[in-house]
């Protein structure tokens, strides 16, 4: 049984009895004719609700602290329901696969459940969530909204949300028997990555401008193209000064060690003179106490974020160049080396790809001004021709 009361102060005051108890939500509405005529309809649909067992308190009063107090007295209502919710089994879903995860992945993964799906989907039984469910979900995340209006969810990222639903409710089908209800589902089309590398100038005026205790370890990056993960995973021992090479072992992520990203990350890389001699005045200088290559402040090697925030966007600033991310190191490093007419096998093994596609699908529009082959010396021979 659901009702409406008008509270002492004017407000409307849903007041619900289900399982015996009774539960009181306030809104900030005014009793007008006109709230109070929206109000009577919200009512209308949550009796029918209530009255076919389909009622869900989160679908009204998604904030509410009783949520969870409706949830718990509904299952215990319904103890012969012969599928499981979603909560329960993607929970068993996380213990049973993370085995097969890095750490960092398994955090990822749980902050996805624990933010996005369960609180949505964790009170539905499993062979009940459909179709329409995840995608009006799917749609609420598109429309999220930054401060600046801008979107909150890349399409890249609402897929990752949703990939576990889709893994979750499949082994789900398959294991209880009943009929895969997300068969039509297709993931968003993602966007394909920006990429805005530096030229030659703009790296002279960063370095210009970088910290003097960290000025090498940005030489680094510009020079090899390491992921972020990549350099700050450095040992001394991952150091080779006799033969000029840069072993590629391992990764630094969440404030731990961990495998590299692929078998193709686990390589060698040749050190130049330039990145030789960086190397050279970091080991001048380097802590006793750490094997660590590259160390911030807390002894420990440093983190992106202090990167990002105390190192990388400073410099920028100071430089006067366009704000961007620590990662266009990378994609600065393939554009010089490809408009240096580096061998594109070399790159890519530098850079860790499996292909040379990679390499010319993301940084092929920013060779021509960088290499100055801009389709000039077909026009001249044209012309030379007498043709143009």
């Amino acid at each position: 049984m659901a009702q409406i009361r008008v509270r002492p102060n004017g407000r409307i005051q849903f007041d619900i009895h289900l399982y015996g108890c009774r539960f009181r939500e306030g809104t900030k509405l005014m009793a007008t004719p006109k709230n109070l005529a929206n109000a009577k309809a919200t009512l209308k649909r949550m009796s029918a609700e209530i009255d076919l067992g389909t009622f869900q308190y989160r679908d009204y009063f998604p904030s509410s602290k009783k949520v969870a107090q409706f949830e718990v007295l509904q299952r215990a209502a319904h103890p012969d329901r012969q599928y499981p919710f979603f909560d329960n089994v993607a929970n068993q879903w996380f213990e049973r696969k993370k085995a097969t995860w890095k750490n960092s992945y398994q955090a990822t993964v749980r902050a996805a459940l624990d933010k996005y799906l369960i609180p949505t989907f964790g009170n539905t039984l499993i062979n009940e969530v459909t179709l329409s469910q995840v995608d009006y979900f799917r749609q609420a995340l598109k429309e999220g909204e930054k401060k600046d209006g801008s979107r909150l969810m890349s399409n890249r990222r609402i897929n990752f949300i949703l990939w576990p639903l889709i893994a979750i409710v499949s082994l789900a089908a398959d294991e209880c028997k009943f009929e895969y209800p997300l068969r039509r589902y297709k993931a968003l089309k993602e966007e394909k990555a920006e990429s805005n590398p530096m030229t030659i100038d703009e790296v002279r005026k960063f370095l210009a401008c970088a910290p003097k205790k960290w000025k090498d370890y940005f030489i680094i990056r510009f020079w090899t193209g390491m992921r972020s993960c990549e350099v700050h995973g450095l040992e001394w021992e991952h150091i080779d000064f006799n033969h000029r090479l840069i072993r590629i072992r391992q990764n630094w992520v969440n404030s731990e060690l961990c495998d590299v990203k692929t078998p193709k990350s686990r390589r060698e890389l040749k050190m130049c003179d330039t990145v030789f001699d960086a190397f050279k005045r970091i080991q001048a200088v380097k802590p006793k106490h750490s094997n660590f290559v590259f160390v911030s402040p807390t002894g420990l090697p440093p983190s992106t974020h202090f990167v990002s925030r105390k190192l990388w966007f400073p410099t920028l600033k100071a430089a006067g160049l366009a704000a961007r991310r620590p990662y266009e190191t990378r994609h600065t490093a393939a554009v010089l080396h490809i408009a240096a007419h580096e061998n594109p096998l070399y790159i890519s093994q530098m850079l860790g790809h499996s292909d040379t596609r990679l390499l010319f699908d993301v940084y092929a529009p920013y060779v021509a001004n960088a290499s100055r082959l801009d389709g000039s010396a077909f026009e001249s021979l044209m012309r030379n021709e007498g043709l143009a």
